[in-house]
This record gives C-alpha cells, sequence and structure tokens, in this order.
C-alpha cells in the first residue's frame, strides 16, 4: 500500500511540476509579446526560469535601444543630405541664370551650351539627391500603378532640353507594352540615361524600343554615342 501512495505521490509531483514548467513557458512566450508592443513589465518571480527572464530581458532592451540609436543616426544622415542638395542648389542656380545671360550675347556658341547641359545635368544630380533623402525618410514613397510605357517616355522626353541635332527615334512597340511601378521614379531613371547618351559627343540618335515575354517587359534605350 505504502508502495502504490509512493508511486502515485511521483506522478502528482512529475505533474506538478510539468504543469509549472508549461505555464512559466507560456509566461515567457507572453513576456516576448508584451516586449513587442512596448510593455517592458518583467514578472517578479524567483525560479529557474528567472535567470533566463532577466536574460531575455536586457537582450529585449539592447535591441530596442540599438534601433533608437541607428533611427536617429538615419534621420541626421538625411537632414545633413537635404542640407548639403540646397546648398548646391543656390550657386547652379545662379549659374544658369549666368549662362541664360551669355546666351544672349553669344547665340550659337558651342562651349555655352555645352557648359549649360552640364550645369543642368548637375541641377538634377541635386535633385535626385533631395528624393533619396525623402526616400530614406519614407516621405515619399513608391507607389505600384500600371504605366504605359509610351507615356513614360514621352514625359522622359518632355522633361529635357536635348540637342537641336540629336534625333529620337521611338518604335510601336511602346505602345503596345506597359509595365508596373512608381511613375515618376522610373521617369527619372530614364530621364538619366536619355541625359547620359546626350552628353555624348559623338552620340546624334537614340532609339527607344519595347521587348516582351512570358516573364518580363523590358525598356531598350540605345544611342550610338560609344557610351
Amino acid at each position: 500500500m505504502l508502495y502504490i501512495f509512493w508511486i502515485i505521490s511521483l506522478l502528482l509531483l512529475y505533474y506538478f511540476l510539468e504543469s509549472r514548467k508549461k505555464n512559466r513557458i507560456n509566461e515567457l512566450i507572453d513576456l516576448i509579446e508584451n516586449m513587442k508592443n512596448q510593455d517592458y513589465k518583467i514578472p517578479m518571480k524567483q525560479d529557474d526560469f528567472s535567470i533566463l527572464e532577466d536574460k531575455i530581458y536586457k537582450l529585449f532592451i539592447e535591441i530596442v535601444e540599438a534601433k533608437e540609436t541607428s533611427r536617429k543616426n538615419s534621420e541626421k544622415q538625411i537632414e545633413y543630405l537635404e542640407d548639403i542638395a540646397h546648398q548646391i542648389k543656390t550657386p547652379i542656380t545662379s549659374m544658369l541664370f549666368s549662362i541664360e545671360n551669355l546666351e544672349m550675347g553669344f547665340t550659337d556658341n558651342r562651349d555655352i551650351e555645352i557648359l549649360k547641359r552640364q550645369t543642368i545635368r548637375l541641377n538634377s544630380l541635386s535633385d535626385i539627391l533631395l528624393k533619396l533623402s525623402s526616400l530614406d525618410a519614407n516621405k515619399d514613397l513608391m507607389k505600384k500603378e500600371q504605366i504605359c510605357l509610351d507615356e513614360l517616355v514621352d514625359y522622359a522626353l518632355d522633361s529635357l532640353n536635348l540637342k537641336k541635332s540629336i534625333k529620337i527615334e521611338k518604335r510601336t512597340d511602346l505602345k503596345e507594352n506597359s509595365i508596373i511601378g512608381d511613375f515618376y521614379w522610373l521617369a527619372e531613371a530614364l530621364i538619366n540615361i536619355i541625359k547620359n547618351a546626350d552628353n555624348r559627343p559623338t552620340c546624334d540618335k537614340i532609339v527607344l524600343s519595347s521587348y516582351k515575354n512570358p516573364l518580363y517587359t523590358s525598356l531598350i534605350i540605345e544611342d550610338n554615342g560609344g557610351g
């Protein structure tokens, strides 16, 4: 009889310990979930799990502090980028105004035309710097929309002041194909590519076309400037 009682006691003790262990594990899970929701209260219990709770708590606080430090550093970096971009734009605007005055006195001057194009290019790069800083700060999030390639190309070309001697050839397949993306960021990328071609001294022709297959749709920009 005593032997049976001893076995039952052991079974009850085992059940109690297992139940207690499961409860503490669930409490640890709840602790982690609460910390994710910015509730940093920690249970005041003293057992074998307390050491683990303390380690989890300290690790989580370190992660939160590191994340906050990273966020603040990122904000400072964005502020510096915006400040640099704005400071660059002021003299560039003044240079463009001076170049326009020079054009009035020296019409059809090739050197002035090159200087103007390069200054406009520098101005666009400062705009890109501002846009990148706003993207990093989530001020200007990218959108996903259906974009007709013909409309995208037209918008990019209308935004450019290309050389008079350059010939633009648009293939008909641009009207047939479309892509998914952010219209203005894609247009910005396209503008920069066409500008690079236009800045090549030997470039006098740019061909824009499209190719589509079951996997992807591509926009093809070709020039004869050797770039």
